[in-house]
């Protein structure tokens, strides 16, 4: 009786660990999305390059999770182009 319980106080003990991580990466893509909603429309401004910059880079890690690599290129593409532009480089 006593390592059944061991055992489904360990596997709820491994789902709460994988909650928080999944409640951290989903902060974060929230947070991201929150940037890139404001974003656009702030563009005439320096602090549009700089939101949508950190919006992509926040939303990276969500799609990293995802594994979909044609994202994850397409926000590394981006984000250098945001960060590009913040420093007037083009």
């Amino acid at each position: 009786m006593k390592k059944s319980y061991i055992k489904k106080s360990y596997i709820h003990y491994k789902i709460q660990k994988r909650r928080i991580k999944l409640d951290k990466v989903e902060a974060t893509a929230w947070l991201g999305t929150s940037m890139l909603f404001f974003g656009p429309y702030l563009l005439q401004y320096q602090i549009g390059f700089i939101l949508n910059a950190c919006g992509i880079m926040l939303l990276t890690p969500q799609v990293i999770r995802a594994k979909q690599w044609n994202l994850v290129l397409l926000n590394i593409v981006s984000s250098t182009g945001y960060w590009l532009q913040i420093f007037n480089i083009i």
